[in-house]
């Protein structure tokens, strides 16, 4: 994979782009466009797997489908990209990383360290996937992960195989992939959630640091720090912030009642060069609330709170072009401005292949999309299918 990076937004941060093709070294950088997708799920996350029915279709078949090959969706029909992508990386959940594959799988180290439980999870996941995944999802939000899932002997080599995938699809100057991963921090329904990447396959930690380590995006970018003293290169994307209850762009205190300082803008600074402005789940840059005089604020506004929670879905605090705003203010107030960052856009697809257009939209949750009745009258955890649109691409 050697050293990459691909998106527009690092030049606005300050970081070099490398890549291994000499055509990139010929033409001028400003004169060519380059499209990928750096948010998407397939079997090997949770929820994807258990909670949307996603069974089938693993990293290598997202790699396949990104550069134009068909691939079979769950919904048992195949599915074609309309262009191929020029990058793209899978970000499966770091938390119960590749679990359902692995326990059909009788060789895997889940199947080794908790026979039993891997029969449960199998069993369940036959006869409601669903429920499964909520009961499992619920030892995450409590706080009272499974040990015999968390182990290095079981995330290990699951992330291993995912860098390798990663390595297998990479095309110098053809297709660019990355080793990535999403940490899906939701204290009380809020989405935190942040797309972690590594610059260099080769430099990269033995297992992801995951909100099962810690919910609190300090304590990920104290990791990322510690990470960067290693040789590690890495940055984070924060993504949905139109999910987050108000707390993904905090101004006086964060999500845990401490003070927004310099320190904490210098170390959201460091580590998060950018933020998803679009995908599936709505975009997260402004609202009518926040943007009266702006004839098109109600684009794509998507007012939902994670994992079925119920409560209110401030705007304030939620969306990009208000944090932009703010940000300033607190330049010229505090003398420091947290919030100069890039933006891209996804998908936050579950069905490891993606539907950039509306005329090829096959669905973005598995088995709860997968057909245009389902689309029209179904949901699921509190999401009405209506809400969901194709998604958003970066450009380089």
């Amino acid at each position: 994979m050697h050293l990459r990076w691909v998106t527009v937004a690092l030049l606005a941060a300050g970081l070099s782009i490398h890549t291994g093709s000499p055509a990139f070294a010929q033409k001028s950088l400003t004169r060519e466009a380059y499209f990928g997708e750096q948010h998407v799920h397939t079997s090997w996350s949770l929820d994807a797997s258990l909670g949307f029915g996603d069974t089938v279709a693993g990293p290598e078949d997202f790699y396949k489908y990104a550069v134009g090959q068909p691939i079979t969706h769950v919904g048992g029909y195949k599915v074609k990209i309309t262009k191929p992508l020029d990058w793209g990386a899978t970000t499966e959940h770091a938390e119960y990383l590749g679990v359902y594959p692995q326990v059909l799988d009788p060789s895997s180290p889940v199947r080794k360290h908790a026979p039993f439980l891997s029969e449960a999870i199998k069993a369940g996941g036959r006869m409601d996937g669903l429920l499964t995944y909520k009961l499992l999802s619920v030892t995450l939000v409590k706080g009272h992960p499974i040990q015999e899932l968390k182990g290095p002997e079981v995330l290990a080599p699951v992330w291993k195989r995912l860098v390798e995938i990663a390595d297998k699809y990479y095309r110098p100057g053809k297709f660019t992939t990355f080793a990535a991963y999403e940490w899906t921090s939701t204290p009380n329904g809020a989405n935190l959630h942040r797309n972690i990447f590594f610059k260099d396959s080769r430099k990269v930690p033995d297992i992801p640091f995951s909100a099962i380590d810690s919910s609190d995006p300090i304590d990920l970018w104290n990791w990322m720090d510690g990470q960067r003293k290693a040789g590690n290169e890495l940055l984070a994307i924060s993504h949905n912030s139109n999910l987050s209850l108000g707390l993904m762009f905090p101004t006086e205190v964060d999500h845990k009642g401490r003070p927004i300082d310099k320190a904490w803008a210098e170390s959201r600074l460091r580590n998060e060069p950018l933020a998803e402005l679009k995908q599936v789940k709505g975009q997260s840059e402004t609202t009518p609330e926040l943007s009266p005089s702006d004839e098109f604020a109600a684009y794509e506004v998507v007012k939902w709170v994670l994992l079925g929670y119920k409560g209110a879905t401030p705007d304030y605090g939620s969306y990009i072009r208000q944090a932009y705003k703010d940000g300033l203010a607190m330049q010229d107030a505090r003398g420091y401005n947290p919030y100069k960052f890039g933006v891209v856009s996804g998908s936050d697809s579950h069905s490891t292949a993606v539907p950039y257009r509306q005329n090829n939209f096959f669905g973005v949750h598995g088995t709860f999309d997968d057909t245009p009745d389902k689309r029209q009258k179904g949901g699921g955890l509190g999401l009405n299918n209506l809400w969901i649109t194709p998604a958003g691409l970066s450009v380089v």
